[in-house]
């Protein structure tokens, strides 16, 4: 059963959830200096001190942007900071699973703020004050210092310490807040916790925090048309798909789109229409092409797209959404297919929309390319995109909004005798948000450091058995990150026996190592995001979403983090499949430093399909700390 919410508490969380988040992009994209200071309190490791933007040492508590307790020593600098002429620790990465659910606002920042009550705060805030004290080397009362500060608060400070535009900040500030208000909606329905036994679409719903260190991690902003979506009235687990009619000389498909899409329009419209109507129905519109749509986008349809026919109501099925949303399955009507549609909201930081350039190469890339990489089918499943569709427009900023991938997906196959499960489930906490028990954890019962170490060890080896082959040999990285990746295990035995990828808006091909090792290219329209012009553009990618993003939370959850095994056992396996010679070896065995992906600064220049990148630590490289 789901665990008994309490929303008092939920709330508290949710806050903390989000603003962690902010605070693990500020410190990594070195957007502000952070100190560790470590701490001798009963259940405190140390604290993380933000100075404000611009600030470049501490001499007071009005140079701290915020003070935040960790439970785990975070990644240091080589270089100290000084505090009050002391050699203190320059943190340079910090995870939210470093930190603990307190974080705290000097009051001088603190000025007409309300705050709400905190849970258990009383104790973790003394030792905080007592610590402050004995390293600022000035007296530091509890009521100098204001827990709970949210993400709100703590980026309206930042940005106008750091010179934010206003009208740009309030956006952002909007995006944290949807954050909160949809991850405590979130708490407050826990779902039933899911089993070796239970579905694809049940594991891919259980998702209780989502993106690990992306602020805007559970933001559901819509922008008009489209009406605001509040959690309590919103329907985003099991929409309508509806049905559009689109003139045949205003849509580009790619693939046999209307071939493959007929099963699932024929259920809508057999199942609200007479038989006889149905194909008087066809008949009518024989030259358009029958386009599935999220209901949610219907407004932006309306308005964007007039020659765009949208069929009544009565016409629609009703799916089920996955991970990222806007990918929908009907497993009992269209077996072994998923659809992608387009939605016009924000999910952490991107519309959700699919672009032109993504509805033309998938089923290019599906078709040409794919059955010539080197992967081994036995150990990683790539779902093909089949089909697609896209309304023609001069503006893809516009064409974006009306548009539609048809993918294959195994896990929904009626031969399918494996339990398929996203990663991102498998890292995610057991439907509460106080507890480090993570569902990995709870399903597969491992329950000592044995069972631990050896779940890992299999999962490290496979995933990049997967993944490696086509980076290192093709020059073809996958966005290997948990959403987008499934993983396959044994239904009786629970043993991990491989992976699916799926999703290929966000490769990275590098052309000339394609053309030369597997005699094909890719067929892309022009500026699109997918060509890496140099191959280490195709090992930075797959260091973010397969090292960073995927392995990383996994090694933290499992408890292999601190004490440098879980890094251990990736440096292991890499020895083994990454030739020294190769331009990869350097990368991720050598450098101290890789470019880290900036979350926050690309939402500062407005981007999305231009990256920002800065050095972070090498994590592969992680040894445990020596704390100053």
């Amino acid at each position: 059963m789901p665990a008994v919410s309490n929303i008092s508490k939920n709330a508290h969380y949710a806050k903390f959830a989000t603003t962690s988040r902010l605070i693990a992009c500020l410190v990594s994209e070195s957007l502000v200096k952070a100190v560790y200071i470590p701490c001798n309190e009963p259940g405190i490791q140390g604290l993380c001190l933000l100075l404000r933007p611009q600030r470049q040492a501490i001499t007071g508590l009005e140079d701290l942007l915020a003070v935040v307790p960790l439970s785990g020593v975070p990644i240091l600098s080589d270089t100290p900071l000084l505090v009050q002429g002391v050699k203190c620790g320059h943190v340079i990465l910090v995870d939210g699973w470093d930190m603990m659910p307190h974080i705290y606002s000097p009051t001088t920042l603190a000025d007409n703020v309300t705050f709400p009550p905190v849970v258990n705060a009383e104790s973790t805030t003394g030792a905080v004050a007592k610590t402050l004290a004995s390293v600022l080397l000035v007296p530091v009362g509890v009521q100098q210092l204001v827990d709970g500060f949210d993400a709100v608060q703590l980026w309206t400070q930042f940005a106008s310490d750091f010179g934010v535009n206003e009208k740009l900040s309030q956006l952002i500030a909007q995006e944290l807040d949807s954050s909160m208000l949809n991850q405590a909606h979130t708490y407050n329905h826990p779902k039933i916790l899911p089993s070796l036994e239970s579905s694809t679409v049940e594991w891919e719903q259980v998702i209780l925090e989502g993106h690990a260190t992306h602020p805007m991690h559970k933001a559901r902003k819509s922008f008009a048309p489209m009406a605001p979506l509040h959690p309590e009235n919103t329907n985003l687990e099991t929409p309508q798909v509806r049905l559009l009619a689109i003139p045949k000389d205003h849509i580009q498909l790619r693939g046999d789109f209307e071939t493959l899409a007929r099963p699932l329009v024929d259920v809508m419209l057999n199942k609200h229409l007479p038989a006889e109507d149905a194909g008087t129905l066809r008949a009518k519109w024989c030259d358009h092409v029958l386009v599935p749509v999220h209901e949610l986008q219907l407004a932006n349809i309306q308005q964007l797209f007039p020659k765009a026919h949208i069929f009544p109501d009565t016409i629609h099925v009703t799916v089920q959404s996955l991970t990222s949303i806007r990918s929908v399955a009907v497993p009992d009507v269209f077996p072994g297919m998923s659809l992608k549609l387009c939605l016009g909201i924000k999910v952490s930081s991107a519309l959700r929309t699919i672009t032109p350039y993504t509805t033309y190469f998938g089923p290019g890339f599906s078709s040409g390319v794919v059955p010539h990489l080197t992967y081994d089918p036995k150990v990683l499943t790539i779902e093909r995109e089949l089909a697609s569709a896209v309304y023609i427009h001069d503006d893809t900023d516009i064409a974006k909004h009306c548009s539609c991938v048809l993918r294959e997906a195994v896990e929904y196959d009626v031969d399918n005798e494996d339990t398929i499960v996203p990663c991102a489930a498998l890292v995610e906490k057991i439907q509460r948000p106080d507890t480090d028990i993570t569902l990995v954890k709870h399903v597969w019962n491992l329950d000592t450091d044995d069972k631990r170490v050896t779940f890992l060890d299999r999962y490290i080896d496979l995933a990049l058995q997967s993944f490696l082959p086509p980076a290192l040999v093709n020059g073809v990285a996958f966005e290997a990150h948990g959403q987008n990746t499934l993983a396959r295990f044994d239904k009786k035995t629970g043993v991990l026996k491989g992976f699916v990828i799926r999703d290929f808006g966000g490769v990275k091909v590098h052309r000339p190592t394609l053309i030369k090792t597997a005699g094909v290219d890719i067929d892309v329209l022009p500026d699109s995001c997918v060509v890496a012009d140099t191959p280490d553009e195709v090992f930075k990618l797959l260091y973010h979403t397969l090292i960073h993003s995927h392995l990383q939370r996994l090694i933290r959850v499992l408890d292999l983090h601190y004490d440098g095994r879980g890094w251990a056992m990736v440096r292991k396996h890499l020895t083994r499949l990454v030739p020294q010679e190769h331009p990869m070896w350097k990368r991720f065995m050598e450098d101290d430093k890789v470019p880290g992906k900036c979350l926050v600064r690309m939402k500062i220049e407005e981007l999305y399909r231009d990256y920002i990148y800065s050095p972070v630590p090498n994590v592969i490289q992680y040894r445990p700390s020596t704390v100053l």
